[in-house]
């Protein structure tokens, strides 16, 4: 697996991780892949990879760090007068390695990005990516496994005033889409009305509640996206795809700090009608979808100086019987019946 990401960038760092191997691509703008065994786990579009558009998304795969929010007025996708766009510091930027060893890589870039208010700001995007032991959950269930964290920053090196630019560290993490697949996510209180539906259409059907724990079916040809809202305590979100036996969760730390609205949209009643801390993406006829994870702005003595967000993706593969097990235990507890059939 290592030979097809290399093609696409030489300097691409491997960490060996439980059961297989975290990628780390500066060529590929700090994106991070995964793989078990010979088998890639992330969506990886290795023909864009090697021939990058010279203006359009170089939409490659992976788990990619990105500026929020996406649309509103303080959009980094719909600068003045344009459609939508990734800027070329996210896009085509890419970062130096700038420490690496055999548990942990650290690549950084100076970019910089301009808001749809016109407002302009240089930034260091810093990714530490890590690996973590997993081997007591390997060995108690069963499971061949990875499991990585990464500590990602957007750090203003011109601070800001929040009346004229936003910004928030948002993880998205991209996977091979199809019919059947289970997204679901973990919070502190009752799930009911923990969605965040402005986006790009109705997913209150395929949504369904149980307690604290919600479910979202994946698939089919629309494009659709929720966001977990920070009010609901959320603590985790995932995905089980039962024809790659595979289970995926990711998690990120609740922080002080101003959450806000990422909705790709005008968002009509501004910023703030929304705090999203989590968000999953069914990318319809695209053929992939997201888990991702989010961070609040830092905003200290009135300017705003950047995000910081520590994320954690675990990676599970093995028989149906026992991955529900791992679901069920103290480790994740959400009930397997709602998620494994």
């Amino acid at each position: 697996m290592s030979e097809v990401l290399r093609k696409s960038d030489k300097n691409i760092v491997e960490l060996n991780s439980g059961s297989g191997k975290i990628f780390i691509a500066p060529g590929l703008q700090g994106r991070v892949f995964c793989s078990l065994g010979s088998e890639l786990i992330h969506r990886f579009d290795d023909k864009l990879a090697s021939r990058p558009h010279p203006e359009e998304f170089n939409n490659i795969g992976g788990n990619s760090l990105w500026p929020a929010p996406e649309g509103g007025d303080f959009a980094f996708n719909y600068l003045p007068g344009s459609g939508w766009l990734v800027q070329k510091g996210i896009n085509s930027d890419c970062p130096g390695v700038t420490r690496s060893d055999k548990t942990s890589a650290v690549v950084e870039k100076e970019i910089v990005l301009k808001n749809r208010k016109g407002v302009s700001a240089g930034i260091r995007f810093v990714r530490d990516v890590r690996i973590k032991d997993i081997s007591s959950v390997l060995s108690g269930y069963e499971l061949e496994g990875i499991a990585y964290c990464t500590e990602d920053s957007l750090e203003m090196l011109e601070p800001r005033s929040p009346s004229e630019f936003m910004i928030g560290a948002w993880s998205l993490e991209q996977f091979p889409l199809h019919d059947g697949i289970i997204a679901f996510g973990r919070l502190s209180c009752p799930a009911a009305g923990c969605v965040n539906d402005d986006f790009y259409g109705d997913a209150s059907a395929r949504m369904a509640y149980d307690s604290n724990i919600f479910t979202f079916k994946l698939g089919g040809a629309d494009r659709l996206q929720i966001g977990i809202k920070k009010s609901f305590g959320p603590q985790l979100i995932g995905s089980y795809d039962k024809s790659r036996s595979l289970l995926i969760i990711r998690r990120t730390v609740l922080q002080d700090g101003v959450y806000f609205n990422i909705a790709d949209n005008d968002q009509k009643r501004g910023p703030f009608s929304a705090a999203d801390a989590y968000s999953i993406f069914n990318g319809g006829a695209l053929g992939f979808y997201e888990l991702e994870t989010i961070a609040p702005m830092i905003v200290e003595n009135g300017l705003v100086k950047g995000s910081r967000l520590p994320s954690e993706t675990l990676i599970l593969r093995g028989e149906a019987n026992k991955l529900a097990a791992f679901l069920n235990s103290s480790e994740i507890m959400v009930s397997s019946d709602l998620i494994i059939n």
